[in-house]
């Protein structure tokens, strides 16, 4: 009913987990529903960490996670909704207007109080691992609020890094990370670092139509 059974034109994006969808509750509250492709395994990974991780985090600059529903292989996520999308399809190559630089400025400090919450605050301290521009949403104010924490890792074991899997956006990754296989809050740091000169610059991390040819 939210979403009027998933309607085409209610869809305000997608991504590796399945299409969103501009929906309204019963009591007249806008939210964005994230509805999961098919099943895999991934998917479902992702599903649960997403639910883990957001049930404890309780900040103004990281996602609020309203509910989900998990019935008949349907993995449903209903998030606060942000009026502006992403800082992506704001910094460059967009229908929308230019951003000021106080609002760049607003945005980049409001990723980097999220980020310090996450990595210092928060009731399990994480590591977020896809920090991407996409990633980071808009409200009607502009106030940025960090998103998409399926990849998302706890510190455990008063350790500061964790060890896994390559995971990720091609451009963001942390170069030390590619190397070890070992993530830390630096990983992040850099990454938002990459956001931040994009912000800078409104161009985007890698330009497929550059040519190859470094002669």
């Amino acid at each position: 009913m939210a979403t009027n059974n998933f309607d085409e034109s209610l869809a305000i994006g997608t991504g590796g987990f399945g299409k969103v969808y501009r929906g309204f509750l019963a009591d007249g509250i806008k939210v964005a529903v994230k509805r999961g492709h098919t099943q895999s395994q991934q998917g479902q990974t992702s599903f649960q960490t997403e639910i883990e991780m957001l049930s404890q985090f309780r900040n103004r600059h990281l996602i609020s996670l309203i509910g989900y529903c998990d019935e008949n292989s349907e993995n449903i996520l209903i998030y606060e909704y942000m009026d502006n999308g992403t800082l992506k399809s704001h910094s460059y190559g967009s229908r929308y207007p230019c951003m000021s630089w106080k609002q760049r400025l607003d945005i980049c400090i409001g990723v980097a109080i999220g980020f310090n919450f996450l990595h210092t605050a928060s009731p399990t301290l994480a590591i977020h691992r896809d920090v991407k521009s996409s990633n980071i949403l808009l409200d009607e104010n502009f106030k940025a609020t960090v998103a998409d924490f399926g990849l998302s890792k706890p510190r455990i074991d008063d350790k500061d890094f964790v060890t896994t899997y390559l995971k990720g956006s091609f451009g963001y990754i942390d170069p030390e990370y590619i190397r070890t296989q070992k993530i830390t809050n630096k990983s992040d740091v850099y990454s938002f670092g990459v956001v931040s000169f994009e912000v800078l610059c409104a161009k985007p991390v890698h330009d497929h139509e550059l040519s190859e040819d470094l002669t």
